[in-house]
């Protein structure tokens, strides 16, 4: 190595790159280190694929008849399976199958009117729709919701399903439906024509658009009969090619379980053989052992011959037996259910919700550990797949069903008025398909009461309103008012009242200003400021003190005094503390005059201390009331405020 390196350096200016020991981890990215790891070739990627081709490649060479077979299997011998396929038909279609829903507008011949929508018309075409729904099976054994179900169901299993539109005038509005499995589409039919090209039975043009369908016209699993399987070129426009698109050029569908049969199918036979291992275990089987020197005496024991040619021994519950001398009886049991069982098998079936991009517990129907804020979350997320589902089954199957419908029914003049039984016209044909549309099936709510209470507020809030509402819960909101509007004339004349009772208005919360304990307390403060009014008027009216001296200062001080004013009223228990302000008195005395001496000043001080006045009154606040007087010094009001 050492030589080929320096021959190699000195020939070319470099040597060999040293060799990378984690290449086979993240790659080598074509040996500048910046490739993808998942795109390593080695041996812990021997068993992924290194190479793609077209998807109808992959479905090539019976690829899709192999996961045809196996997808029918899994549908009919598992139980999750067959509730796959039920949830599908469920929520896709529904009870009913998709609403039609006709909005056109009368003719306007005055501009400055306000468009008005063609009840009766509309009404008219959802009529007749309604009706040739229940014949639309060419067999007379389905009707459209059902037919569409069963078309559902095959497209999940299958991968897709074929629906012939057959026009004859002999039938109810002059078409019928006919279903057909997807075998009949001949997948190992493929061949280059001159500017087309036929692909596993679908004829398409340069731009990979469908332009016939090469349907054989007998089933090939079908086996009565020798009859010998014909092929029929159809028509595009006659075929009704039900699948789910995943990839561009795709030509042909493929069964929704593909992600899932390995995985479905292991977890089925694990199932099986754990409940059968619980069951032998719980059956108690037991071998007969015996040494070489002892006799042969399993002849004698046996109770009869087993399906397999050997000898069984039956014995009861409760049975003690004695073995012969050299036999020993060996017990075998099977540990199971083993206490892992179910954690791998919900982990497993984890996966294949997953796979079905469907929720757990409705899968499984397990609903431990559900609430409802985890249940509101999955179903929301699981209900924007099935309305992806329906608005493809919507636009690939009926839409182009009910245009030849109404286009046929018109021109037969099938669409008729209830009252007149006139006809609509041909030529508004235009009109009419164009104000259709379908809606699909909606659900009913988590928790009604909490959804109502939010669309409630969000009409309030103007930020949606009452027709979307509807149209979540698969109503329209036109015939939900017919409907109330009818309901009402009938109870009208029935003699009942169409409005329901309402609660008794809530009365009217009292004044607190006009409580009893209130108006008590603004009585007695009005007295209390008239008593202290009066008695201040009082001392003001007293004669002058004569003077005795000729210079006296009298410094009187009172002794502290605290008055206490107990009012009890009823119930209520509120103090109010009032303090008095500290009074000043000034009196000056003026003497006669004498002879010896000047007139002398006399000045009086009483000082007398504040006096701290608590009233206890059961009131419930503190109130202060103002005194307001007018000219004449009458009390005019008072405004009491509570602190």
């Amino acid at each position: 190595m050492g030589m080929f390196t320096d021959w190699l350096r000195k020939y070319t200016g470099a040597a060999p790159k040293k060799r990378d020991a984690y290449a086979a981890t993240y790659g080598n990215g074509g040996g500048n280190g910046a490739g993808f790891a998942g795109a390593a070739v080695n041996r812990l990627t021997a068993s992924m694929a290194s190479w793609s081709g077209s998807v109808n490649m992959d479905l090539d060479g019976g690829g899709i008849s192999i996961l045809r077979a196996r997808a029918r299997q899994l549908a009919q011998g598992n139980e999750h399976g067959k509730r796959f396929l039920s949830m599908a038909a469920t929520n896709i279609v529904g009870r009913s199958g998709p609403m039609l829903q006709v909005r056109a507008m009368q003719a306007q011949r005055d501009p400055n009117k306000k468009p008005a929508l063609d009840k009766a018309a509309n009404d008219a075409i959802e009529v007749h729709w309604a009706r040739w729904c229940k014949k639309a099976d060419i067999t007379g054994k389905m009707t459209f919701a059902h037919l569409l179900r069963v078309a559902v169901k095959a497209m999940a299993r299958d991968g897709e399903a074929l629906i012939r539109i057959v026009r004859d005038r002999g039938l109810p509005y002059g078409m019928a439906l006919q279903l057909l499995e997807a075998d009949r589409l001949d997948h190992e039919l493929n061949m280059v024509l001159k500017n087309r090209s036929i692909r596993q039975g679908v004829e398409i043009d340069s731009r990979g658009k469908p332009v016939a369908y090469w349907i054989r016209t007998k089933h090939p699993g079908e086996q009565y009969g020798a009859a010998r399987s014909d092929m029929e070129r159809i028509p595009a426009g006659d075929i009704i090619h039900l699948f789910l698109q995943e990839r561009p050029e795709q030509v042909r569908g493929y069964t929704w379980f593909h992600a899932i049969i390995l995985r479905a199918t292991q977890l089925g036979g694990f199932n099986d053989a754990a409940v059968l291992a619980a069951r032998i275990g719980a059956s108690k089987i037991a071998a007969l052992e015996r040494t070489e020197e002892a006799p042969d005496l399993t002849a004698t024991m046996a109770d009869g011959n087993a399906p397999t040619g050997g000898i069984s021994m039956n014995v009861e519950a409760g049975e003690m037996f004695e073995l012969p001398a050299g036999y020993k009886l060996n017990s075998w049991n099977p540990d199971y259910p083993h206490q892992n069982y179910e954690s791998f098998s919900k982990t497993a079936l984890e996966g294949i919700s997953a796979g079905l991009d469907v929720a757990n517990h409705n899968l499984t129907g397990n609903m431990s550990g559900v609430n409802y804020s985890s249940a509101r979350i999955a179903e929301l997320s699981e209900r924007e797949v099935w309305m992806i589902l329906q608005d493809a089954t919507i636009f690939q199957a009926v839409e182009p069903v009910y245009q030849d419908w109404l286009a046929i029914s018109l021109l037969r003049g099938d669409i008729t008025f209830e009252i007149s039984g006139k006809s609509l016209p041909a030529d508004k044909l235009a009109k009419f398909a164009n104000a259709s549309r379908f809606q699909g099936r909606r659900w009913r709510w988590v928790d009604p009461g909490k959804e109502l209470e939010a669309f409630a507020k969000a009409v309030e809030l103007g930020v949606t309103s009452r027709t979307r509402i509807a149209a979540e819960q698969g109503d329209d909101l036109e015939d939900v008012l017919d409907e109330l509007e009818q309901e009402q004339e009938l109870m009208k004349a029935k003699g009942l009242n169409p409005t329901p009772n309402q609660p008794p208005a809530a009365a009217p919360a009292p004044d607190p200003a006009q409580a009893p304990e209130v108006l008590a307390a603004k009585a007695m403060a009005d007295g209390n400021v008239r008593a202290a009014e009066a008695t201040a008027r009082a001392r003001a009216a007293e004669p002058p003190v004569p003077a005795v001296a000729p210079v006296i200062h009298i410094n009187t001080t009172l002794p502290e005094q605290r008055h206490e004013i107990h009012n009890h009223l009823p119930e209520q228990s509120v103090t109010v503390e009032a303090t008095m302000p500290e009074p000043h008195v000034t009196v000056e005395a003026i003497m006669p005059e004498q002879r010896s001496a000047d007139a002398p000043a006399i000045t009086v001080i009483n000082q007398v201390q504040p006096a701290d006045v608590v009233v206890n009154n059961n009131h419930p606040k503190r109130a202060v009331q103002t005194v307001v007087r007018n000219a004449a010094d009458e009390i005019t009001s008072t405004v009491t405020t509570y602190e």
